[in-house]
Formats: C-alpha cells, structure tokens, sequence
C-alpha cells in the first residue's frame, strides 16, 4: 500500500488498481494458504478509505491461472474510458526477473512497467534487460520508502504465531484472524481458549 500511494503520487496518478490473483501461475495451489475471496476481500478492506484505490475481480473471475499479459489488457478495457497511459507498479526485484515472465516484450506493449526500488537501489541491476527486451525504455523506476518487510516475510511470521498487527491494514489483520488464513488460530477458537483458562485459574 505504500508503494502504491507514493507511486501514484510521484506519477499523479487518477487511480491505482489492484488485482488479486485467483489461480498463480507460479505458485502450486498447495502453497496458497488464503483462498481467491480471501485475497479478494483482504485487499477491499485494506485499500477503503482511499479514493484513488480500486480492486478488481478479473483473475478470480477467471477461474484460471492468469498471466500479467493476459491480465493487462483486460483491465484496460475494464476501466479505460479516455484513453491515456496505463503503469504495472511492481517491484524492482520482480522486475529484475522478467525475463522469466510470459511475453515480457508485449507486456511492456500494454503498459510502462514501474520497478519501484529501495533507496540506494542498484540500477544497474537491471542492465540485463536492455540486452533482451526491445521495449525496455518501458521500464521506469520510481524510488520508494525503504520497506523492510515483504509479503513472504509477513507469512512467515503468520505461520510462526508472530503478530503482524501494524505490519498489514488493520481490515487486512483482522480477516486474517477472524478467518484463521495462513496457519492462525480462528479469533474465536483463541477467545475459546483464553476463557477456558481463565476459569481454570478462577476454580
């Protein structure tokens, strides 16, 4: 959410849309520990209250593992009403392995990649790019807030039995407990829990 903000500042942005993925193509389906509504709703109520922030449902509408190039397109005829250019924000080091990516030259046909980087990021980091991709002036990094927490850490941490409070939206937090997503104990199992001890001391 960070990045998305200061990007769409740096960029003035009209809107940023957000989209969950359904099926990832990268990821066994054994790896997802929150369903497609899961992630659909979790991003709902971390992006209310923002007016430039939007969601939309086309990968999980989809039913299938979508890639970034099928998925571009139909958001620009989803939300496109007056022309103008359409941004992939993601990061600098998702950006770095693009070349792993399906149809990475047509991607970038669909829309300027924005690699938002740490500051004091290597840009040179990058470089391999330019020697693959035609569109690599497509490519455009932004530097953001220094963020040293990722997605893969804050599940980490989830599965660990760590809080995350303050690390995640606090509606993103909540569906997480009250839904037990990730390896969490259900909110309610733990209220369970708590009151049967309590009268264990009380007795």
């Amino acid at each position: 959410m960070i990045i998305a903000e200061q990007v769409a500042e740096a960029l003035r942005l009209s809107r940023v849309i957000f989209v969950p993925g359904g099926t990832p193509p990268h990821k066994p389906a054994s790896s997802v520990k929150a369903g497609p509504e899961d992630r659909f709703e979790m991003v709902e109520a971390a992006i209310r209250g923002n007016g430039k922030f939007y969601v939309d449902r086309v990968e999980i509408e989809a039913g299938r593992a979508m890639y970034s190039v099928e998925t571009v397109p139909l958001i620009r005829e989803r939300w496109e009403r007056s022309g103008g250019e359409w941004f992939f924000i993601t990061g600098a080091d998702e950006v770095s392995n693009l070349l792993s990516w399906k149809e990475p030259d047509k991607l970038l046909e669909e829309a300027v990649m924005i690699a938002a980087t740490r500051p004091g990021y290597d840009i040179s980091n990058l470089g391999h790019l330019e020697r693959e991709l035609s569109n690599f002036d497509h490519i455009i990094p932004v530097e953001c807030t220094r963020v040293d927490i990722s997605a893969t850490g804050i599940r980490r941490m989830l599965t660990e039995g760590r809080s995350v409070r303050y690390l995640v939206p606090e509606g993103a937090y909540e569906i997480i407990h009250d839904r037990g997503l990730y390896g969490v104990r259900r909110e309610d199992e733990r209220e369970r829990q708590e009151g049967h001890l309590s009268g264990s001391k009380e007795a």
